[in-house]
């Protein structure tokens, strides 16, 4: 019997499926998000590449490396926001702000309360 593409039961070694070979990107760099270093060191490395795992919730990150099919050690980092005060926000309040506006209610409602009982009224009068 004969076969047009050769026989099926032999290998041909010049053949290659790239459809079933896994893909490697040596030397990519990553971020993922997981859940604490159980998660971070649960996570796997694919042979040459490095990734950072963060944890938003612990304030940490990881980087975790394969070089060469061999894993490196979790390098363990810690992180903090900063919030820089914008002057240009006029959607908050500071406290020194609050303060000084409190203080002049304050100031108001005991010149009203003065002025009114020096007219003869209580200030309660409806």
């Amino acid at each position: 019997m004969t076969y047009p593409y050769g026989n099926p039961w032999m290998v041909n070694p010049t053949w290659t499926n790239t459809e079933t070979q896994p893909q490697q990107n040596n030397g990519s760099f990553m971020t993922v998000a997981v859940q604490g270093e159980a998660g971070a060191n649960a996570y796997p490395v694919a042979s040459g590449n490095t990734v950072m795992l963060i944890d938003f919730e612990s304030g940490k990150f990881w980087i975790k490396s394969n070089m060469n099919g061999i894993p490196q050690r979790l390098r363990s980092f810690t992180f903090n926001e900063e919030i820089q005060n914008d002057p240009k926000d006029t959607g908050s309040v500071t406290r020194e702000e609050f303060d000084a506006l409190s203080s002049n209610v304050a100031n108001l409602a005991a010149n009203i309360n003065k002025l009114v009982s020096e007219l003869g009224g209580t200030g309660n009068e409806h």
